[in-house]
């Protein structure tokens, strides 16, 4: 059935099924083996909805079916149809759509539950998913804008995150994490839970824009060079960086089609529909019952991340959040400003989001003390001193604070910018010279983006483009296997025996088998295969009915027996 499928339907088994094409197969016979396998078979359930769970678990139990022999009461034919050739589509059954006989294992992985916890029962679910027609609706104008709220504040307290660690870096536990003192105050500083605030560190690290750095005695977490090329994006650029990190590269909130599928259940965010987590669970039950890692809490911390995240705003789905939209962002964020007021109780308001140069100079010469509103900094005796060691004396610091300032500098602050000329300099800091404003630059850690996650580490639609064309040359182009006398073609004889076994359970053919017994004799006998499970083949006797096991590795050739071969 492979080999007949056309190419954009094979590319679309392989996109549906990406563990078969990696590592790339090298043929068919390869390809329908690893489809065939029990950890494969599950794979693939896990992509599909309940109602064709249920028809898969009862064609199960068949070596072949019609649709309409599945049809039972409240359950429409063209329904079972649809779900039949989902099943063909994955190579969980093969035939035409008149008769389909189910894969092998899929009886096997069927033998005690349908949904991984739940007894395979007599009722089936329903053919299509909950609508949520009774939900609360909001206008989706607000909830676009509190949304847009959201995400420049995740922004704003991601920018304050990266610059407390470049002032006071992180320091990591043996295991990685942050101590638990240094998360405290990192997540009164963002106002956010704990949780949040790991949370945030995570999106953070994932996203490239804090790396692991190592000082005398500890890891420490410190910016990369990506922070500062992100500080220089546009607001709704900076927030796409983001949010396709939570998507795509930090599986500990769940992988990136669960998050996508659950944010499908608001529907059109013209409706503005608000969901609840029991809500958001039903439909993700609905949609794949068989998911890895299902639990009561995922529902409820995804959409809470994705509230807090711009995704949703008010309880409902933003506009432009799926997928994330940059340009229909932009105007609902406000623009950039390049000064601050300063205030004579040594602390500075920055009125909205700063500019990169303006956030990196009040980011070296202060400390964030607050967000809401508006920012504020707060100038010390140890926030200068920092800025000393990176190279600031202080008239520069003097310059650069009366060019951000909107008011005159007060008096207060002068005397304890003029104070450091009489305090001890601290030493120099280690780091590159910025030509432009006459100071050293801090260190940055290299980036640590996560290049595989497990889970969800797929190959693109190049990639598989790519797999299937290497198949179908190989597939017109066979290598010449010819017995000289007989014209006869016996070159899956030789080959490996594992395609010809897989075949054999799917079809109930009989083989023929070479092995070495366990005495070292080779010998040769027909079989008809009832499973190949790692590295295992159970058969039975052709001719005496006797059932046998033998590991793999000692049958050293296989050949189905069909007429006129």
């Amino acid at each position: 059935m492979l080999r007949e499928l056309d190419a954009p339907a094979l590319t679309q088994l392989l996109i549906d099924r990406p563990d078969l094409a990696v590592p790339a197969p090298t043929g068919f016979a390869e390809l329908a083996s690893r489809a065939t396998t029990r950890h494969s078979i599950t794979l693939a359930l896990q992509r599909l909805t309940a109602f064709e769970v249920w028809v898969a678990g009862v064609a199960s139990g068949s070596r072949a079916f019609k649709p309409a022999d599945l049809v039972v009461d409240g359950v429409e034919l063209a329904d079972v149809e649809h779900a039949s050739e989902r099943l063909r589509s994955l190579a969980l059954a093969w035939g035409d759509s008149a008769v389909l006989r189910p894969v092998r294992a899929l009886s096997n992985v069927f033998e005690k539950t349908v949904s991984g916890s739940e007894p395979l029962g007599q009722s089936p679910p329903l053919a299509q998913p909950p609508t949520f027609t009774d939900a609360e609706r909001r206008d989706p104008t607000l909830v676009t804008k509190a949304a847009a709220g959201s995400a420049f504040e995740l922004v704003r307290r991601m920018d304050c995150l990266v610059e407390h660690c470049d002032h006071q870096p992180l320091r990591l536990r043996r295991d990685g994490g942050p101590a638990t003192r240094d998360l405290r105050l990192l997540a009164e500083m963002l106002d956010v839970r704990s949780a949040a605030a790991v949370t945030h560190l995570d999106i953070v690290r994932t996203a490239g824009l804090l790396g692991v750095s190592s000082d005398e005695r500890d890891d420490i977490l410190v910016p990369t060079a990506a922070f500062d090329n992100w500080q220089r994006l546009d607001l709704q650029a900076q927030w796409v960086q983001l949010v396709e990190a939570w998507f795509e590269r930090q599986p500990s909130t769940g992988l990136g089609w669960v998050k996508r599928l659950a944010l499908g259940a608001f529907g059109p965010p013209d409706e503005g529909r608000v969901l609840t987590p029991a809500d958001v669970r039903a439909w993700l039950d609905w949609q794949r019952p068989r998911r890895p890692g299902r639990t009561d809490r995922q529902a409820a911390d995804l959409l809470e991340q994705a509230s807090w995240l711009g995704l949703t705003g008010l309880g409902a789905l933003a506009t432009y959040a799926m997928p994330p939209d940059a340009n229909a962002l932009a105007a609902l964020l406000p623009e950039r400003v390049e000064h601050v007021v300063v205030q004579a109780d040594f602390t500075a308001i920055a009125p909205g989001p700063l500019t990169p140069q303006a956030a990196h100079d009040l980011g070296t010469l202060a400390d964030v003390e607050s967000r809401g509103g508006a920012t504020v900094y707060r100038f010390s005796t140890e926030s200068l001193q920092r800025a000393r060691a990176l190279g600031w004396d202080s008239d520069t610091i003097l310059a650069t604070l009366q060019s951000r300032s909107r008011t005159p500098l007060p008096q207060p602050l002068r005397y304890l910018v003029g104070d450091l000329d009489r305090l001890k300099p601290p030493p120099a800091a280690e780091g590159s010279w910025d030509a432009t404003h006459r100071h050293r630059q801090p260190l940055r850690a290299s980036a640590q983006v996560p290049t595989e996650l497990a889970a969800d580490a797929y190959p693109d639609a190049a990639e598989i483009a790519r797999v299937v064309e290497v198949l179908r040359k190989e597939e017109a182009d066979p290598p010449p296997s010819t017995d000289a006398h007989t014209g006869s073609s016996w070159g899956d004889v030789f080959d490996s025996p594992l395609g010809a076994l897989r075949e054999a359970v799917e079809t109930s053919e009989v083989v023929w088998c070479g092995y070495v017994d366990k005495a070292g004799r080779r010998t040769e006998r027909l079989f008809k295969i009832a499973s190949v499970e790692e590295g295992l083949v159970e058969a039975r006797d052709a001719k005496t009915d006797e059932s046998m096991q033998l590991p793999l590795r000692r049958i050293t050739a296989a050949h189905i027996l069909r007429p006129g071969a």
